[in-house]
């Protein structure tokens, strides 16, 4: 039977990724497995993370999915249009691990273009994920690009019901909010730990979620341990 993972804001945190994906055995094989977006930015190594998702997507369409948040936002307005906000939020940490990691500008376009054709939400049996949220009043397949901007506090006042009604019934896996501990509250699930965030006061970590089980992975980032949770449930 396959497992089913979540992991989101990675933030070019490469060694984390690598080491909660080998601690849990994944296997694209045989699990599924969604990238929640924001892979780049402010870590060490937004590159690595940028190629080595790729890759897996490339080998295993079917059972390794990816959506955009909003620093694949600010990276294809830098890329496209010259703007510099990114470079303002980890866009110059990311772009020195692109210069080491892609020295061919031909291959870097290349990703900088897998990048841009991320879908903003995606659905499976269980779960409709996005990388801040959804607007309820929209179609999935018609939402606004400003939903990788989403406010946690704007997702979580929408009314359940509504919520609901436009996923059909499905729960929405999200991050881009940073949080110490994951909860899930019937409808929403954040599974942003914190990685390279500056806004976090307790030890930044990464987290892979099991949704089957409604178990996570934390890896620490300065510690380098990892710890099993289990997900908080109500409502």
């Amino acid at each position: 039977m396959s497992r089913q993972w979540f992991i989101t804001d990675i933030h070019g945190e490469y060694a984390g990724m690598l080491r909660l994906l080998e601690f849990v055995r994944f296997d694209p094989a045989a699990d599924r497995i969604v990238f929640g977006g924001d892979l780049v930015g402010r870590g060490p190594d937004s590159g690595p993370v940028l190629r080595e998702v790729r890759r897996l997507q490339r080998l295993h369409p079917e059972s390794v999915r990816a959506v955009a948040g909003n620093h694949e936002e600010m990276m294809l307005g830098y890329f496209r249009d010259g703007d510099a906000l990114w470079l303002h939020h980890g866009g110059r940490e990311a772009l020195r691990s692109f210069r080491e990691e892609f020295p061919d500008p031909e291959t870097l376009n290349e990703h900088v273009d897998w990048a841009a054709g991320l879908p903003l939400v995606i659905g499976d049996d269980e779960y409709v994920y996005a990388h801040a949220g959804i607007e309820p009043d929209k179609e999935l397949a018609a939402q606004s690009r400003e939903i990788v901007w989403m406010e946690e506090d704007v997702l979580y006042g929408y009314p359940r019901s509504e919520l609901l009604r436009a996923t059909g019934g499905r729960p929405v896996v999200h991050g881009h909010t940073p949080c110490e501990f994951i909860y899930f509250d019937g409808v929403r699930l954040n599974g942003d730990l914190g990685a390279h965030t500056y806004s976090v006061r307790e030890e930044q970590a990464l987290g892979l979620i099991d949704l089957a089980h409604l178990e996570y992975y934390v890896y620490k980032l300065h510690s380098r341990r990892i710890e099993k949770r289990r997900i908080q449930t109500f409502g």
